[in-house]
C-alpha cells in the first residue's frame, strides 16, 4: 500500500503542508477576491489557470495587476476580511452616500 504525497512549502521560513495553504487573488489595490486550497496548484500559474481557465483572461487579468500569491494558514485569518466584503479596500471603492 502505499501512502499519499505530502507537499511541502517554506513560506517565511517556516515549513507548511501545500493542503493547509491558500492561493489567494488579489486584485491591483491589494484586496483578496477569491482563494483555492494549497494543493490545488504547485505555483502562481498554475494558480490563475484555475481560477481563470481562459489564457487570454489571465494575461488581461495580469496586465491589469491582479496576481495570486500562497498564504500560510496564520495568513488567511488577514484575508477572509477581504472575501467576505468587510475590509477597507472595499470601504475605499464605495461611493460615498
Amino acid at each position: 500500500m502505499t501512502s499519499p504525497l505530502l507537499l511541502t512549502v517554506t513560506l517565511n521560513g517556516t515549513n507548511y503542508p501545500l493542503a493547509a495553504c491558500r492561493w489567494v487573488r488579489h486584485t491591483p489595490n491589494g484586496c483578496a477576491t477569491g482563494s483555492l486550497h494549497g494543493d490545488l496548484a504547485t505555483s502562481a500559474e498554475a494558480a490563475a489557470a484555475e481560477f481563470e481557465p481562459v489564457r487570454r483572461n489571465r494575461e488581461r487579468d495580469h496586465r491589469r495587476g491582479v496576481r495570486y500569491r500562497l498564504v500560510n494558514p496564520d495568513q488567511w485569518a488577514y484575508i477572509k476580511p477581504c472575501l467576505l466584503g468587510e475590509c477597507a479596500h472595499q470601504a475605499a471603492t464605495q461611493p460615498a452616500a
